[in-house]
């Protein structure tokens, strides 16, 4: 913004460093602690938001490892046979099992791999009719893998209600970045309504001090025996009256360079020169409010998160009718006796559909609380979009006015006298002489305030449209 950049290269300076607004506003927010912890809570939502992509889109891969022994008495008695038997088995038992999934994003399928190896060793006995047999080692190598893909047709669609946590923690995100801009961009409204009240207070007091000096001057050489008393009386308290505008101003002016120093410790103000002005107002507001206002990007946000809430309930009302696919391999190898090997292999494809008859109560509850809030934002939308307008019109007419006004006091202070020009003249006497002195003094007082008050209006409607803060610090 053009005019802040001419104020502060005016008032902000040292003997090595020379301040533009950027610059300028870099300082502010670097030297304030309160921007650390806004800038923590977007990490935090950063953090919160890649997590749930994670937990939802990521690979997850879990692995498990048994170890046992099994004890087993089994009796069998076999009357057609002519043999009956009764048998034991001990069981060792070594297992390792690995579970692979993935949900997609996309579509919300999942897809599932499943391995499992075990080396289960047995020890048997045999008690027949003829005597006593003990069976061999029986050692078995067991291999089982199985991978399936299950699709949602209808509930959960596309990973409708899935998704939501990840797409909600997204919004969310973006939210706490506007909500970081915005607190930034009112805190440097803030600032520089000190810096304007500064200003003001300087330029006041410079005009004072100026008609001061002269007055003090022709005070100290006039005639004496050519006035009367009554009219060096009037320049005396002329004179003490301005004395008092400058102790109220001075004691305001360290009161505002208190809060500069605890804000820009590193700065010093030494001077100032006349401020120039160049501003530029926006043509088309109700375009610009809808494109670029963070409070109605809020409000969109905030439709987009209710609307994602409608879309995952109203799919929650819909019955599972889930697609598998599924194909499984198992292997066992192992000697009883003689030396055995099997394969099996399995295809599977299937349908699952199940809908609860009695309805989901909880569900059509959420679903109506978000479709009735949906108006209420809409509400919201407007009255915010209205407020906005009424308030960047009303200082649009008011800048707009302040610019003509600037030109009047350019024409008046080229046709007045500045007050190293003035003289007295016996002519005109001390009463017109001071009253002259007053006039100048409160046209320059009255143009200071105007200028500093149409600067004001100036910050004020750039932060109302969100272009005080300048895009590298959002």
């Amino acid at each position: 913004m053009k005019i802040l950049v001419v104020v502060l290269l005016s008032i902000l300076s040292n003997s090595l460093l020379a301040l533009d607004n950027n610059e300028f506003i870099k300082l502010l927010l670097n030297n304030h602690a309160f921007f650390e912890k806004e800038n923590i809570n977007l990490k935090i939502k950063k953090i919160e938001m890649d997590g749930d992509y994670e937990n939802y889109a990521g690979w997850e891969w879990d692995i498990s490892a048994e170890l046992g022994r099994v004890n087993k008495d089994k009796n069998k008695e076999n009357y057609t046979s002519s043999s009956d038997y009764a048998k034991s088995t001990n069981q060792d038992i070594r297992k390792i099992s690995t579970d692979i999934s993935k949900k997609f994003l996309s579509n919300g399928s999942e897809l599932n791999l499943s391995f499992d190896k075990s080396l289960p060793v047995k020890d048997e006995e045999m008690h027949d009719k003829n005597g006593y047999q003990q069976d061999k080692n029986t050692t078995e190598y067991l291999d089982d893998i199985e991978l399936s893909w299950t699709i949602p047709l209808l509930k959960n669609s596309g990973g409708v209600i899935d998704q939501k946590t990840y797409d909600l923690s997204v919004l969310y995100y973006k939210d706490e970045e506007l909500y970081l801009a915005e607190i930034k961009e009112d805190f440097l409204e803030d600032k520089m309504m000190i810096f304007l009240d500064l200003l003001s207070y300087i330029k006041q007091a410079d005009v004072i001090n100026s008609r001061l000096i002269k007055s003090k001057y022709i005070l100290n050489n006039l005639d004496k025996d050519s006035v009367s008393k009554s009219s060096l009386l009037v320049l005396q308290r002329s004179i003490n009256k301005n004395n008092r505008k400058l102790l109220t101003l001075k004691s305001k002016l360290n009161a505002e360079k208190d809060l500069i120093d605890s804000l820009v410790p590193s700065v010093n103000i030494n001077e100032l020169f006349y401020l120039d002005y160049d501003f530029a107002l926006v043509d088309n507001l109700n375009r610009y409010i809808v494109n670029h206002n963070r409070d109605i990007k809020r409000i969109n946000i905030e439709k987009l998160q209710n609307l994602r809430y409608i879309k995952t309930y109203e799919n929650s009302e819909l019955p599972d009718l889930d697609f598998t696919i599924t194909t499984t391999r198992d292997e066992n190898k192992g000697n009883y006796s003689s030396y055995t090997k099997s394969v099996e292999n399995e295809y599977e494809a299937k349908l699952e559909f199940s809908y609860p008859l009695t309805g989901d109560v909880t569900n059509k509850t959420y679903l109506s609380k978000y479709k009735l809030k949906s108006r209420q934002i809409d509400l919201k939308y407007k009255d915010k979009f209205d407020d906005i307008l009424a308030d960047t019109t009303k200082l649009t007419t008011l800048i707009q006015q302040g610019n003509k006004q600037m030109n009047l006091y350019k024409s008046q202070i080229i046709s007045n006298y500045p007050f190293k020009d003035i003289h007295f003249d016996k002519a005109i006497g001390v009463r017109y002489m001071v009253s002259e002195m007053d006039d100048i003094e409160d046209l320059y007082i009255d143009q200071i305030v105007d200028t500093i008050e149409l600067y004001k209006n100036q910050v004020k409607y750039d932060s109302l449209l969100d272009r005080l803060l300048p895009k590298e610090n959002i």
